[in-house]
């Protein structure tokens, strides 16, 4: 059976502390407590010189391409965008079927 992988990749703007960067990881894996849809979500920070200065991640998996539209949609993961989006310097999405 195929799963949908969501993976995001951020580079947080510089004056941005530790504490609100975890904080954010946390809020987002948090995301799986509101939204029935996710399968699984986990979020780290990166620790090789390989991420081209994308400095924390995270992975949510989903089981259909409509559970994705709807976690993109929820209401849940609209607040944490508009709390968090405003602290980062950049962001890069990808989803994928695996």
């Amino acid at each position: 059976m195929s799963k949908i992988v969501h993976i995001v990749t951020v580079k947080f703007k510089p004056e941005v502390s530790e504490e609100i960067r975890q904080e954010a990881l946390r809020d987002v894996c948090d995301l799986k407590n509101d939204i029935p849809e996710i399968i699984s979500a986990s979020a780290g920070k990166n620790f090789t010189d390989r991420s081209k200065g994308y400095e924390y991640a995270w992975v949510i998996e989903l089981k259909t391409k409509k559970d994705l539209s709807i976690y993109l949609d929820h209401s849940a993961h609209l607040e944490f965008i508009r709390k968090y989006k405003p602290l980062f310097a950049d962001v890069l999405a990808i989803d994928y079927e695996a």
